[in-house]
């Protein structure tokens, strides 16, 4: 059985960049649109940028696991991390997104890729192959690093470019003041997910040391 997580891990990481590669190739740009634009805005998407991370962190942990970055991707607290930044992705697709987006062929499948096999299959990883016992409440907080450094450089980019891949954060839309009450409530459900996820390896750690006892 261990010897199939490994195999488990590989799959899902190819899996991740399968979606992203088929959501890249099935986009035909506007005319008024240069390829390195869209690849820019494209890579802009915080879906594509947290599945990206995740990809590149489990196969740094399968192909180095000895190395100091593969025992860094291996930590749990990071495991962690990757299970609410690509499970936020989801739930925000999910109850934001999804009458607002209406893909159709490749794009469509690409996007259920990312925002629904993904996060499924890594959450089973999460539960069932993940060590326990190993987050602490102070994760939490540095969980929001990466979303505070997207939401640095979505409203950077956005200025510059005037591009912003969500409605949700569009400013020139609805406004600086009301994307950033969006960006406080989306770092509240980070915390929430987050407290979530501690909670329940603290109960799964404690239920297993009641069993040996």
């Amino acid at each position: 059985m261990r010897g199939l997580i490994p195999i488990y891990r590989y799959l899902l990481a190819l899996l991740a960049l399968s979606g992203i590669a088929v959501s890249y190739f099935a986009i035909i740009p506007a005319a008024h649109v240069s390829r390195l634009t869209m690849t820019v805005n494209f890579f802009s998407y915080f879906t594509i940028q947290s599945n990206l991370l995740l990809a590149a962190i489990l196969l740094c942990a399968q192909i180095v696991p000895r190395s100091s970055i593969g025992q860094w991707a291996s930590r749990p607290s990071i495991r962690g991390a990757l299970l609410i930044y690509v499970g936020i992705a989801g739930i925000v697709y999910v109850f934001m997104l999804r009458d607002v987006w209406h893909p159709r062929g490749w794009q469509l499948f690409g996007d259920q890729i990312l925002h629904y096999c993904v996060p499924v299959l890594y959450a089973l990883d999460w539960v069932f192959l993940s060590e326990r016992g190993k987050l602490s409440w102070r994760d939490m907080l540095w969980w929001l690093a990466f979303p505070a450094a997207y939401s640095v450089y979505t409203l950077a980019h956005g200025y510059v470019s005037r591009f912003y891949p969500y409605p949700f954060l569009d400013v020139r839309d609805i406004g600086l003041e009301a994307v950033l009450l969006n960006m406080a409530l989306l770092a509240t459900a980070f915390l929430v997910l987050g407290g979530a996820l501690t909670f329940l390896d603290w109960v799964s750690t404690r239920q297993r040391v009641f069993r040996r006892a």
